[in-house]
């Protein structure tokens, strides 16, 4: 299987998953009968489709489904189509240039010849031509073509772009992706494609429509406000055995010890397929002050002896991409009054009144009101300007935003102390990870943010990856989990179970002399379908 049909088979298994109804559903899939349809653009109360192959457009009645008779463009092999009214701009890529079109006198009445790209994608928002080539996506200037401003693209060709008249919509055709931008050009929301080719796009109301030219068809996605507004990809089955151990090397043999295994439960990216086993008879399911579940297991632990806590989970777990518009989240008054009293508080990890904190909270978030892009300027920041890297200690926040770099729990306390020092709840999220293959041992799990977005609740926002971030790892970065996560812990951090670590916790205590070592490690193996 090539990787175009691989990439598109996960793409419908998603889209078909059973009572899905998030942002991206496909709602009609429609033929086109050209040879080459490629740019996309509102016409006429309707949308036009151009035939690179024929230098032709076909005008589509998005009521009926049908195609009226084809109009002739003013070039042979059109790439971008754009309308700015009664009038098409059409780029010529044999020419190199951009052509004003009059559509009813069949007349060419301005050429822009100082064309600096070769234009794909094409868009008018009103006063500028947006254009899409390779790497990015530009505007120009309507006078003569000029690049009056350039942005990095979703991907490595950018191959189509859409006006809304409040954000722009692009295509990546290599990563079968669809992303969302901000007139500044900030990339901040992505949904899969439809199909293996997305060349052309164009959104009217709650509708987005996409133009494939592998596939020769025009899709319908459903982009309306949705209570799940999140994609899910296909399913992954694997069985996950977590193993935690103390061992007491003496010389005392009065080592007391309580060993704590977070436990996953069933969630939108993930599910139980049975019940967790706990392997160890005698434990105990206890639960802290932010409802995380545990298995403790208590004991005394002789000189040379050890004490094991362990459990087996099989789970079923899947990509997932939220997709939210910033003007769907309600303001930060919208919030719970109890999400904001627990998850706005302070600790000894953010010290979220430390000087460097609100210095930066002023720098990073302003004026900003709108929870939305509080949390994502805040995610932004921290992938752009701290690079990762593990040095073993998890310092407050303070500490970290000044060093300039972090592990992926420091990056974690410094997106929690920005946010809420922002007025924003937030708390973190963690698991154990499927390193590779699907049979792997994870021994460094992974920890991330959540904010609380309403009126959707918790989102997760993983600002760790750190730069040179591209402008598309950002984007794909907020809202969204892989599959190969099994989500343990959720905790607003400093419980008196968990502290401010995740996945377990060992405490012990011991009279005389002991030296005690600890050992985890989450065994992953594939299960059979």
């Amino acid at each position: 299987m090539t990787r175009s049909a691989t990439c598109l088979l996960v793409v419908l298994l998603a889209l078909s998953t059973p009572g899905w109804t998030g942002p991206g559903r496909v709602l009609s899939k429609t033929p086109i009968p050209v040879d080459q349809p490629f740019g996309l653009t509102p016409f006429g109360g309707g949308l036009l489709v151009s035939d690179r192959a024929t230098g032709t457009a076909l005008p589509f009645d998005p009521a009926t489904r049908a195609f009226g008779t084809a109009l002739t463009l003013p070039c042979r092999h059109p790439w971008g189509i754009a309308a700015d009214g009664d009038a098409l701009w059409v780029y010529d890529p044999e020419a190199g240039k951009m052509l004003h079109f009059l559509p009813e006198t069949g007349r060419v009445d301005r050429i822009l010849a100082d064309v600096e790209a070769e234009v794909r994608g094409l868009a008018w928002d009103g006063s500028a031509l947006w254009a899409a080539e390779g790497k990015r996506f530009m505007k120009m200037d309507p006078a003569d073509g000029t690049e009056i401003q350039s942005f990095e693209g979703p991907g490595l060709d950018t191959s189509g772009v859409a006006w809304d008249g409040r954000y722009l919509w692009l295509a990546d055709r290599r990563g079968d992706r669809l992303a969302v931008a901000a007139p500044d050009g900030t990339l901040f929301a992505v949904l899969p494609s439809p199909g293996p080719y997305p060349a052309g796009l164009a959104r009217m109301g709650d509708s987005l429509w996409v133009v494939d030219f592998e596939q020769r068809a025009l899709y319908e996605l459903d982009i309306s406000l949705s209570p799940r507004p999140y994609t899910l990809g296909a399913p992954h089955r694997r069985a996950v055995t977590f193993t935690q151990t103390l061992e007491n090397l003496g010389p005392s043999g009065e080592v007391e010890a309580r060993l704590y295994a977070c436990l996953g439960e069933d969630g939108p990216h993930q599910k139980l397929l049975r019940p967790i086993t706990i392997v160890q008879a005698g434990t105990e399911r206890v639960t802290d002050a932010w409802g995380q579940p545990f298995a403790r297991l208590t004991g005394t632990l002789p000189a040379g002896g050890e004490l094991t806590l362990s459990y087996r989970a099989e789970v079923e777990t899947r990509d997932l991409q939220w997709f939210i518009l910033p003007e769907w989240v309600g303001p930060l008054g919208a919030i719970p009054a109890e999400v904001r009293s627990r998850y706005l508080v302070d600790g000894d990890k953010l010290k979220i009144g430390d000087p460097v904190v609100r210095d930066l909270v002023r720098k990073v978030v302003g004026s900003e009101t709108n929870p939305f892009w509080i949390a994502f300027k805040i995610h932004r920041y921290l992938h752009m300007n701290m690079p990762y890297v593990r040095t073993g200690g998890w310092n407050a926040a303070p500490t970290v935003l000044e060093r300039g770099n972090g592990s992926c729990s420091e990056f974690t306390f410094a997106f929690l102390a920005l946010a809420r020092a922002a007025g924003l709840p937030a708390r973190y999220e963690a698991g154990v990870v499927v390193r590779h293959d699907d049979g792997s041992i994870d021994d460094v799990y992974h920890r991330w943010a959540e904010v609380y977005l309403p009126p959707f609740g918790w989102v997760p926002a993983d600002p760790s990856r750190g730069k040179p971030a591209t402008a598309m790892e950002v984007a794909s970065s907020f809202g969204s989990l892989s599959h190969r996560f099994f989500i343990t812990t959720h905790s607003g951090g400093g419980s008196p179970i968990l502290g401010w670590t995740y996945n377990y916790r060992s405490l012990y205590e011991f009279t005389g002399r002991a030296r005690v070592e600890e050992r985890t490690e989450a065994k992953w193996e594939p299960l059979a379908e």
